[in-house]
């Protein structure tokens, strides 16, 4: 079964990117949306760890850490992200448990990004 869904405020210049990438695949932009929810609803359920999967699937973070900023994630909920790792740790002691993020972290044997944890109690 299927249905007609319109998405409201999508951003022109993703949406010409998914359109051009899926016409590269052989697929059409529903059927790539399809597999991106899918993957995002994979991806969320999977990761036992909720500010993790905030960071895994948030757009804003995603960016902000391709960009080589800190990434900062506390309580469930995406906090922002840095450009210096000092700023994010000061912004992480508003919290009670986050992880932070960024690209240049020493990759783990484990997941596809370096991560860092901190719990504050």
């Amino acid at each position: 079964m299927t249905t007609k869904v319109l998405i409201k405020n999508m951003d022109e210049q993703l949406y010409k990117m998914l359109k051009a990438k899926a016409a590269i695949l052989g697929i059409n932009v529903s059927e790539a949306i399809q597999q991106a929810i899918s993957l995002w609803l994979n991806v969320a359920d999977s990761v036992s760890d909720q500010n993790y999967a905030i960071l895994k699937t948030t757009p804003e973070a995603i960016k902000a850490f391709n960009e080589g900023n800190y990434v900062l994630a506390c309580d469930g909920k995406y906090v922002g992200f840095f450009e210096d790792e000092k700023k994010a740790l000061e912004k992480a002691k508003e919290y009670n448990k986050c992880m932070i993020s960024n690209k240049n972290y020493p990759r783990q044997e484990v997941g596809e990004w370096g991560w860092s944890s901190i719990a504050l109690e």
